[in-house]
């Protein structure tokens, strides 16, 4: 489970939901409070009171869990102070960032360069080269609140975020070659899908009335990630004024991530889409150079 952003209703139906039962290791992937938009005192009152569901939350299974970006006051990361400042949770394990504990015979990791085979990693914002390319033993983050399961890695969604209905958690069974995922929703039911126009994109778990989130907002978002990494291996390196084709960026996506026919051509139509833009906006990962030819370079927004 993750993202709760501060709100208490939405752990206590976890608490009540999960009564009697007895797992293994319970897991939140952040965004605990929301600290980052309202104010530090407010992250801290939140966090205070959220503490008795994780005692709970303890008792049934060992407890590990991480902040994410909601949980620092807003500013630069040098100056925002983080809601751990002025109050830390007393039950569980708290996995830092960069940084790697034992629970109970299992190691768990924040670092996605050294988790190895029987490692759990565990990550906030989400990756989509660790999706598709995972070494470690299961991969577990939160942050987009777009849930989904690509073999032994997923994305837990939300429990709570303004505007939208109640979220749901997750139960996961896991063994040394596969992982199965059950979507509980807190307040309504919750479906798994695989649209058949985004089978690449894996299994998603939404609430009951929606369907496919590719083909009613976009790929976009997956893509911006998945074209920076696949330019960056093309061109070795980022730093420097580099250029690739629309082809050769897509040619190394599939080898990357997924390398079928379907998430070849439809990465394509966006890097096409890029290319005919005038000017890149705010959030495109790419740009065009050249006169006529389909090259492409990092927008100058977009760090290495």
């Amino acid at each position: 489970m993750g993202d709760n952003h501060g709100d208490q209703t939405s752990l206590q139906r976890v608490v009540d939901a999960t009564e009697g039962a007895a797992f293994d290791y319970v897991l939140h992937l952040g965004d605990i409070t929301d600290t980052s938009k309202t104010d530090f005192e407010t992250g801290v009152e939140q966090l205070r009171s959220l503490e008795p569901y994780f005692e709970i939350l303890a008792e049934r299974g060992e407890l590990v869990y991480i902040h994410g970006n909601r949980d620092e006051e807003a500013g630069t990361t040098s100056t925002g102070r983080h809601v751990t400042d002025g109050f830390e949770l007393t039950p569980g394990h708290c996995l830092r960032v960069g940084e790697s504990i034992e629970v109970a015979g299992q190691r768990f990791t924040t670092d996605r360069e050294t988790a190895g085979r029987d490692d759990i990693l565990l990550t906030h914002h989400d990756s989509q080269r660790q999706f598709y390319d995972l070494d470690a033993r299961a991969y577990f983050c939160g942050h987009s609140h777009k849930a989904r399961q690509v073999d032994r890695s997923l994305n837990t969604g939300y429990l709570w975020k303004e505007g939208t209905s109640p979220g749901a958690y997750f139960l996961v069974e896991l063994d040394a070659f596969e992982m199965s995922v059950a979507v509980h929703g807190l307040v309504e039911p919750w479906h798994e899908m695989v649209c058949p126009d985004h089978a690449w994109y894996g299994t998603q778990f939404l609430p009951a009335a929606e369907e496919c989130r590719l083909c009613t907002f976009g790929p976009d978002r997956p893509f911006r990630e998945m074209a920076t990494e696949a330019f960056i291996e093309a061109v070795e390196s980022p730093a420097e004024p580099r250029t690739a084709t629309v082809d050769e960026i897509v040619t190394r996506a599939r080898e990357l991530f997924v390398d079928t026919e379907d998430y070849g051509r439809q990465l394509f139509e966006y890097l096409d889409a890029l290319f005919e833009r005038d000017r890149p906006a705010p959030k495109d990962p790419l740009h065009p150079v050249g006169d006529g030819t389909a090259t492409l370079r990092l927008h100058p927004n977009q760090s290495d």
